[in-house]
């Protein structure tokens, strides 16, 4: 019996030693695997789906650039189209998609000021040359007292149209307006014409009912316009207020799987969609410093 025993705690001591020796060897690669940690960051372990909201299928070639660069990192791209510039930002603060990528500064800081979201830009993509399209007349010295003209009815595009229209020489705007006038702001028609408002995604199905229209370059583009059929267009910017963004929750403002998505929006190929299906109306922002 004693013989047993001390076989039997030789054995329970010898199988002690060799769980210790095993926790050892296991634990000596996991200080080595501190670099594969770093680049988890930047590929999920499993696919992660993105919901970007965006206003309008003309955006989509471009998205698909960073789609097709973004899947074998297992971020997988999901677009969400909104009708509506209303609709994006409440749908991203409520948590319905992930990041969209529809609007400019101005716009942005507006609406969220307005609504009370808590939403960041981490990201500039393209400015969007807006200009004065027309079915009826080929000249802006062709435009005459009463004719009609249609502009976005949003806060930031229409200022945008109005001073766009000052610029051309049509109207004046009064100085202390600011960035963002109203017509109660214009304080002098060289031509009497007459303002129409819709809203901006609808001022290109007007052209046929309106003398001029003035029309955001997203939807110019997407009605088939090109910078060649306007009459004038943007060429200037003073600020960034026009430069249009990505845009995420606050709290996901350094999320390292949306700074992947800007850093691989801000790209050369990106940059060949824009002139090769964009050309004359999308600039990268990202290159004007």
């Amino acid at each position: 019996m004693k013989k047993i025993l001390a076989i039997v705690l030789t054995l329970v001591i010898a199988l002690s030693f060799a769980a210790c020796g095993s926790g050892s060897t296991a634990s000596a690669p996991a200080a080595t695997a501190a670099p594969a940690a770093e680049t988890a960051t930047e590929t999920p372990a499993e696919p992660v789906t993105v919901r970007i909201g965006l206003t309008g299928a003309v955006y989509e070639p471009i998205w698909d650039v960073v789609k097709e660069k973004l899947e074998p990192e297992g971020i997988l791209l999901e677009y969400v189209q909104f009708n509506n510039f209303s609709l994006p930002n409440d749908a991203l603060n409520s948590g319905e998609i992930n990041m969209n990528a529809f609007q400019h500064h101005a716009f942005f800081e507006n609406d969220t000021t307005s609504n009370g979201y808590d939403l960041t830009a981490i990201g500039d993509t393209y400015i969007v040359a807006m200009g004065i399209f027309s079915d009826k007349i080929s000249d802006l010295s062709e435009l005459k007292d009463g004719d009609l003209v249609g502009v976005p009815n949003d806060v930031t595009n229409e200022g945008r149209a109005l001073k766009l229209l000052e610029s051309a020489g049509i109207i004046e705007i009064d100085p202390a307006a600011g960035k963002a006038p109203t017509i109660n702001d214009v304080t002098a028609y060289n031509v009497q014409i007459e303002f129409q408002e819709v809203d901006a995604n609808l001022v290109p199905s007007i052209l046929p009912d309106v003398a001029i229209a003035v029309v955001n370059g997203n939807y110019a583009a997407d009605a088939g316009l090109k910078a060649a059929d306007a009459l004038y267009m943007e060429n200037k910017y003073d600020d960034n207020s026009y430069y249009c963004l990505i845009a995420v929750r606050s709290e996901d403002a350094d999320d390292p799987i949306y700074q992947r998505i800007v850093e691989a929006y801000q790209c050369d190929e990106v940059i060949e969609v824009y002139n090769t299906q964009f050309a004359g109306l999308f600039t990268p922002t990202w290159k004007l410093g």
